[in-house]
């Protein structure tokens, strides 16, 4: 009868103890995910933020620009008095710049045009002064960039105006006419959108002016989404912020404010959740990578032919308009000279260095006559055959835009994005460049790059932990689910079956240890690990180290020794006993993982004020480049051959965590295929064994003392651990009692004053353990309370005492340690 009794609770708790171990790994499972998508979102949204925000300095300095260039030919005489000499000047305008430009117009001032190149008859003679921007800029007679329209040929289009002044008479406007299809596919078209994102350009009044690949809508961001508060938040948030990311139902929104003079416009990069979960799943990945890149190199492909073509087109175009700027070279010089940008004329037979417009005298520090003396290979840091090469590109027509790096005179290096045509002057062909600095460009695409890196090197090492940490929690498992099945329902010898239990209980405490580091490295990352120092003997680890591992150590075949520098009664130091006990259990369990024979030492060296601990070994030894990455959270999963060894790669980590937080640092000194060694330090200031309190004596010390039989109050509402604890107890107790709930205890509290010591179970019904606890103080200071709970978290044991309990222990409780604690508070030999 007795042998049911002890069996049946020890069953029971083998089929409640699965449950709740999934519950922990699945919760925990869920926790780490989480973390990798919120981190994902985040680098995601930062990569969207920095593209529009190129995108919308590119558009800003192209209206700077333009803004520029037609400022400087209203101040032509012939363009203020509109002469036939301003047709030609226009007409030459266009032809250099037509790539992004649709016409250009000369207005005057009531509004009626006078003059459209190309030319079209049609329209010149029209007074179109009823239209707002043309009203605007008559009444302001300011610079006016129009709303989006659509052009005869059924394009959207946008018009810039320039107020043109004959002295201090105001003549009317120059304008030119942007297809918006060309601008955005310059400044838009190159931003990367992921899965189901979208970008498109929306005026100031709501209006979507342009989005790649798709057609015109022109119609109200807001009447598309009447219904949809969200929508009126966002437009509020832009005119607060300027840029920033939001969500708006299944989609998040990344806008950018871009600037306008007398009105703005705003680019919105929108994209799904689905495409940032995309980046978790590496098969689609790669799927998805293989026809990106055979998409890019089709597109690229058809793209370089039309760019080709196109570039063709332009240099047939410009030979008939050749002998036109020969008759203009005088004001071409002009326009050289004073332009804003910087330009330099560059013979391409010699590479001597023509011209230098003032722009670039100022931006290299060499005036333009030292500039006329150099070479183009004085200022390029590329070699002559180089710049040769690149010369050759232009002259030939094969390319004509190119990144190179500049030296100015004060030696600094700078990045410039350079323009490269060629012009005809005096007959003889020459290079006329338009030179632009974007080294702060450069920098921003160098700092996108290392942060992609570093996030795709951040999702592999997390995805080698999760499958390592599938085969640290399934293994254990599988001895756990495998040997109870044997022991239910084969007949078994007395020997096999303790061997078999045995197996079970080390599988469990291996899959606890799993749990306990995952618990801990996410309180350590989240800032919930807290620091508490007290008093405690090294001395006294170490042996206890030493008992506990020599087992382990023997059973494969290693010397196990340690040293103690110190006699146990001046071995105190002040420091936090748990995270002390755990550096060194992590990095011995290490040394014995990674080291099949030998052996292995630790203990510690007296410097001064500082005690010295290490860990040596002769495993296999650390690769010098790896040295450092070792204490990397998740990095054994890394390990091309972690799989020899037992462990979920969090060990290190935790230590050299806890170590920083006892203000110390943790150093190795390791060699391949000879073995390691762990040092790290703490403070040393003794004090003699008279300052030691009662509470810093060993329990076995404490334990010598004799008292009475016990009586014993076991707070616990479930029944399979209170079933346990009972027998674990049941021949040292004169009396136990049982309740199942927090208001339960505090009733026999009340009717027992004589217990000796309550076992209280936090996570209980009604009221939780520390709340009754606190409760029981209120009529009860003397009774001795232990908190016990499953959650076993770094920092429990210091809320325990907080609270008023007296100690704290762990779930799954051992016999031995419940032995220990007892003996430690009210002094009762179990021996």
């Amino acid at each position: 009868m007795k042998k049911i009794e002890i069996s049946k609770p020890g069953s029971l708790y083998r089929h409640l103890l699965m449950p709740i171990v999934l519950v922990v790994f699945f919760f925990t499972f869920y926790l780490v995910y989480e973390d990798v998508k919120d981190r994902t979102i985040k680098e995601f949204s930062n990569e969207q933020q920095m593209l529009a925000k190129t995108a919308a300095k590119g558009i800003e300095s192209f209206f700077d620009v333009s803004r520029s260039n037609l400022a400087f030919l209203s101040q032509f005489r012939e363009i203020q008095e509109s002469t036939d000499e301003s047709e030609v000047l226009m007409n030459n305008f266009f032809e250099v710049h037509r790539s992004l430009l649709s016409a250009i117009t000369r207005v005057d001032s009531t509004g009626v045009i006078i003059y459209t190149y190309p030319h079209n008859q049609s329209v010149i003679g029209n007074n179109i002064s009823y239209q707002a921007h043309i009203r605007q800029i008559l009444e302001t007679r300011q610079a006016v960039i129009s709303d989006v329209f659509i052009t005869e040929q059924g394009f959207p289009t946008v018009a810039y105006h320039v107020p043109i002044f004959h002295g201090d008479t105001f003549a009317g406007s120059l304008a030119l006419l942007i297809p918006m299809d060309e601008l955005g596919k310059l400044y838009l078209g190159e931003i990367k959108i992921r899965g189901t994102g979208t970008v498109w350009l929306v005026s100031e009044d709501g209006v979507d002016i342009y989005s790649p690949g798709t057609q015109q809508s022109n119609k109200l961001l807001l009447a598309k989404t009447v219904d949809d508060t969200t929508t009126v938040e966002l437009l509020k948030e832009i005119d607060k912020e300027g840029i920033g990311t939001t969500r708006i139902n299944e989609n998040y929104i990344t806008y950018c404010r871009v600037p306008l003079g007398n009105t703005y416009w705003t680019i919105f990069i929108s994209f799904q959740e689905d495409d940032i979960y995309a980046a978790l799943k590496q098969l689609r990945n790669r799927m998805l990578l293989v026809f990106s890149l055979l998409f890019i190199s089709i597109s690229y492909y058809f793209y370089s032919i039309s760019k080709v073509r196109k570039f063709l087109k332009e240099e047939a175009k410009r030979k008939r308009i050749e002998k036109t700027l020969l008759e203009s070279e005088e004001k071409f010089r002009k326009i050289f000279e004073d332009h804003a940008a910087m330009k330099l004329l560059v013979d391409p037979s010699n590479g001597v260095i023509v011209n230098a417009n003032e722009a670039a005298a100022r931006y290299y520090g060499w005036s333009r006559e030292e500039l006329k003396q150099m070479k183009f290979d004085q200022i390029n840091t590329l070699g002559p055959e180089e710049i040769h090469k690149t010369m050759e590109k232009v002259r030939t027509g094969s390319m004509n835009k190119f990144e190179f790096k500049h030296r100015r005179k004060d030696g600094s290096v700078r990045d410039v994005e350079m323009y490269t045509s060629k012009i005809m002057i005096r007959s003889k062909y020459l290079l006329h460049s338009i030179i632009h600095d974007i080294s702060e460009r450069k920098r921003t695409e160098e700092a996108l790059i290392r942060a992609k890196k570093k996030a795709e090197e951040s999702d592999r090492i997390k995805s080698a932990f999760l499958a390592n940490m599938s085969h640290e929690i399934r293994t254990p498992m599988n001895g756990i689910l495998g040997f109870a099945r044997v022991l239910r329902y084969q007949k078994l010898s007395g020997k096999k079956q303790q061997d078999y239990i045995r197996i079970i209980e080390k599988s469990g405490e291996r899959m606890l240890n799993v749990i306990n580091n995952i618990i801990d490295i996410s309180k350590i990352e989240s800032g919930q690990m807290k620091v508490s120092c007290s008093l405690d003997n090294i001395n006294r680890h170490l042996d206890e180290l030493y008992s506990f591992f020599i087992p382990e150590a023997e059973k494969k075949g290693i010397e196990l020794h340690y040293t103690k520098n110190l006699p146990d009664e001046k071995a105190f130091v002040n420091t936090d006993s748990d995270k002390f006990h755990a550096i060194l259990v992590n990095l011995i369990k290490n040394a014995i993982n990674y080291t099949q024979k030998g052996r292995i030492d630790f203990g510690y060296n007296i410097k001064g004020e500082i005690l010295e601990f290490y860990v040596k070994d002769t495993g296999v030894g650390i690769p010098e480049d790896r040295q450092q990455a070792i204490f990397e959270r998740f990095i054994q999963a890394d390990i091309e051959d972690t799989m020899t060894f037992q462990g979920a790669g969090l060990g290190l980590a935790i230590s050299k965590a806890f170590i920083d937080m006892l203000g110390s640092e943790i150093r190795v000194e390791s060699e391949l295929g000879i073995g390691s060694s762990f040092y790290f330090t703490l403070p040393y200031n003794f004090k003699s064994k008279q300052e030691i309190s009662v509470q810093d004596m060993d329990p076995v010390e404490q334990g010598k003392l004799q008292i009475a039989e016990l009586k014993i109050l076991i707070v616990e509402d479930d029944e399979a651990s209170g079933l346990l604890i009972i027998e674990m107890l049941r021949n040292y107790c004169k009396d136990i009692l049982k309740a199942k709930t927090g208001l339960e205890a505090i009733e026999m509290c009340r009717q027992n004053p004589d217990i000796d010591m309550v076992l209280m179970d936090i996570q209980l019904p009604e009221m939780n353990g520390y709340k009754a606890t606190q409760e029981i103080r209120k009529f009860n200071r003397d009774v001795i309370i232990i908190a016990q709970t499953a959650f076993a978290l770094s920092g429990d044991s210091e809320k325990a005492r907080d609270k008023g309990c007296n100690d704290y222990i762990s779930k799954p409780i051992k016999r031995e340690k419940l032995m220990e604690i007892i003996n430690k508070h009210i002094g009762y030999n179990f021996s």
